[in-house]
């Protein structure tokens, strides 16, 4: 049976209403990454009162690199969420694809060469690719007071950002004994633990296709075998990231959102997260759960490919 997973806003938004309550949404995601006017545990108590009895999990953002203070062009440094240290020169990766080089660090400050095109926004996710990168801690404030926030509530199903390894799992149980975990692959290190984990292992695995792709390394034809390699270890694993993206640009469907859906589907992929970017605009989500009813209509009638 396929499912979907849709992202929701912060409850002070429209449409996290009109997610809810979208019959062909089976479980939302709510991506603690986004501002919301409210405290964690006020968020979940706002979020759980409209879902209908779906399922809610909380997306922990843990190791993902962010930037925490706008950096304006030409104006010095970027602010992140962690240390880092990493064999320089490095790249870091910004959310738009353009990239610069990393020519110091400093504590959570890097510098870089050329300066970003346009002013780096708090919040933010980033990618650094070097030799030997290391990011200090894994849980944030925020983390944590989200797992305290749901524990209270009796809430048990969380997403990991950049697991590497059983330590990131175990630290999360560490915290809520009861955790039921979704473990997002976002980079070369979270699949060597792919491969290495046995089939009784309690978790569920994310191909986060976005960071991935930034990640696998030069040679982008990798990405298939990654894809592969995490279904195989997990039959229930879930895509997510880089779904429908023509969407987002504007415009109809585009032979390769759905050679891309297909494509999944034939990997053995039976459970589909779509993005904040498609999900967050009412225009852009029901674009996409329209094609998502086609997508079932038409694996429904058994054609093949």
């Amino acid at each position: 049976m396929t499912k979907l997973i849709a992202t929701i806003p912060s409850p002070h938004v429209t449409q996290m209403y009109r997610i809810a309550i979208n019959p062909y949404v089976n479980m939302v995601r709510f991506n603690t990454g986004v501002r919301t006017p409210y405290t964690p545990k006020n968020t979940l108590e706002r979020i759980i009162d409209f879902l209908n009895e779906k399922k809610l999990w909380i997306d922990l953002k843990c190791r993902q690199l962010r930037v925490v203070k706008w950096a304006e062009p030409t104006y010095g440094d970027i602010e992140l969420n962690h240390e880092v240290s990493v064999n320089l020169p490095a790249t870091i990766v910004f959310r738009d694809g353009s990239k610069s080089e990393i020519r110091e660090i400093e504590g959570v400050k890097i510098f870089v060469d050329p300066p970003p095109q346009h002013a780096v926004g708090a919040g933010q996710a980033i990618n650094i690719i070097g030799n030997n990168l290391r990011i200090k801690g894994f849980f944030t404030d925020e983390d944590c007071e989200y797992i305290e926030a749901a524990k209270e509530l009796g809430l048990h199903d969380y997403m990991l950002s950049f697991v590497q390894g059983q330590n990131d799992v175990d630290a999360l149980r560490a915290r809520d004994k009861d955790a039921r975990v979704i473990a997002k692959i976002e980079s070369l290190t979270g699949l060597q633990f792919v491969q290495n984990i046995n089939a009784n292992q309690d978790i569920t695995l994310m191909a986060a296709r976005d960071d991935l792709y930034t990640n696998i390394g030069a040679d982008k034809w990798n990405i298939f075998n990654a894809l592969r390699t995490i279904i195989a270890k997990n039959p229930n694993a879930i895509v997510a990231s880089r779904i429908l993206t023509s969407f987002v640009s504007g415009g109809e469907v585009s032979i390769g959102d759905l050679s891309d859906l297909y494509l999944m589907y034939k990997f053995g992929y039976r459970t589909f997260m779509l993005s904040d970017s498609l999900c967050f605009r009412e225009t852009t989500f029901n674009q996409a759960i329209d094609v998502y009813k086609q997508f079932l209509r038409f694996i429904e009638k058994g054609v093949n490919v």
